[in-house]
């Protein structure tokens, strides 16, 4: 029996730069052309205290080899717990595992952190992982990898659409009308909510932003908001990828010591960076992007209100919608993608877009860490 011969259910489990949560998404998956993606349950639980303060830990500090090891090896569990109140992992037949990313570095390399082998062990299902290194070794950015998906599921017959992610950081794939897969084009943007997020965490020791609302009570800093779009990446041409090396707390740290004066509500620095990420997407968009006609928005950076306005501003006369508004949820979209390139994975087929990451040719991607039992393709 090929793996394409039937229907499989697939779990995608995504944790992002932001930190939020784990996201898992549970897929009815059947080949075809283009091949039928289905969701059937979302679910986003928490991540372990310890866990996260660890991850955090890891991204700013140096660790041990035991460090090292044991974070690995409890993302897995953290991983499996939090599939197993969902799902019962006998009735899947594979997952996809994005794990978290702890440092990106092409063409050296890309660091996603949770133990393959531990999670297949742990569930006893086939589990595909490190899906970006591959793209990496062929000289790709290995990123990003959802522009496979996003043409599956959201390309239009008629319209141009960019399909913008705004998670951690953003990304953004343009999907000509009727588009053959070697047509679509897809890049990072810069930030998503990182900076956001983290300008929430030291003015007011709150998360995130909430529907946006410090925002839009403050006003732009301009010399700030300058200062910003001057960084490289915004002027670098696509392909392009990049996460935490780039933009992170330790940068949002620096502008506001430079702009975050006694004088200046704290209010002002979140609309600044809240205007800098905005801006930032819709640059790209209208600079590589200028035939798009619909902008569809996925990821947490819905929630915020006030940056769906701004993009709404910026790309005018574009129309700005979700996702949830053409048929996938916002929250679930990149999980699905990774429940996705898992099915393809286990089928033998590419992953990558090589036109959007770079790289020397189309590949199969990741590893696909084997069960206790040795099954792949149960009856």
């Amino acid at each position: 029996m090929s793996w394409t011969s039937q229907r499989r259910r697939v779990a995608g489990i995504m944790t992002g730069t932001s930190l939020d949560g784990i996201d898992i998404a549970l897929c009815g998956i059947e080949d075809g052309a283009p091949e039928r993606i289905v969701l059937e349950s979302f679910t986003t639980l928490p991540y372990p205290d310890d866990v996260v303060d660890r991850v955090r830990k890891a991204l700013v500090d140096p660790m041990t080899a035991a460090e090292v090891m044991r974070l690995d090896v409890d993302l897995a569990r953290a991983y499996a717990d939090a599939l197993r109140s969902v799902a019962s992992p006998e009735t899947l037949d594979a997952v996809g595992m994005h794990g978290q990313t702890l440092w990106h570095e092409p063409p050296t390399g890309s660091w996603q952190a949770g133990n393959a082998t531990a999670l297949a062990a742990l569930l006893r299902v086939p589990v595909v992982a490190d899906m970006r290194t591959t793209d990496v070794m062929l000289g790709g950015q290995g990123a990003p990898l959802v522009p496979l998906f996003d043409h599956a599921v959201l390309m239009h017959p008629d319209d141009h659409v960019a399909a913008v992610n705004i998670g951690g950081m953003a990304n953004v794939t343009s999907l000509p009308p009727s588009a053959a897969i070697d047509d679509v084009t897809a890049f990072d943007t810069g930030p998503g909510n990182v900076l956001i997020d983290a300008a929430c965490t030291m003015l007011f020791g709150k998360r995130r932003d909430e529907g946006g609302s410090m925002a839009r009570a403050g006003r732009v800093i301009t010399s700030m908001l300058e200062s910003m779009k001057a960084h490289p990446f915004m002027e670098q041409a696509p392909p392009k990828s990049t996460g935490r090396e780039a933009f992170n707390d330790t940068t949002m740290r620096e502008l506001v010591r430079r702009y975050g004066h006694g004088s200046i509500p704290s209010e002002d620095v979140i609309a600044t960076v809240t205007e800098f990420t905005a801006w930032s997407i819709a640059h790209h968009i209208t600079t590589y992007i200028a035939g798009a006609q619909r902008v569809v928005v996925s990821g947490g950076g819905v929630h915020n209100t006030w940056l769906m306005e701004r993009l709404q501003a910026l790309l005018a006369p574009r129309t700005v919608v979700r996702t949830d508004d053409v048929g996938v949820p916002a929250d679930a979209k990149e999980a699905m993608c990774w429940a996705y390139l898992a099915w393809r994975t286990m089928a033998g087929r590419h992953g990558n877009v090589p036109s959007v990451t770079g790289a020397s040719q189309k590949a199969v991607l990741g590893t696909i860490a084997m069960p206790p039992d040795g099954a792949v393709i149960r009856p």
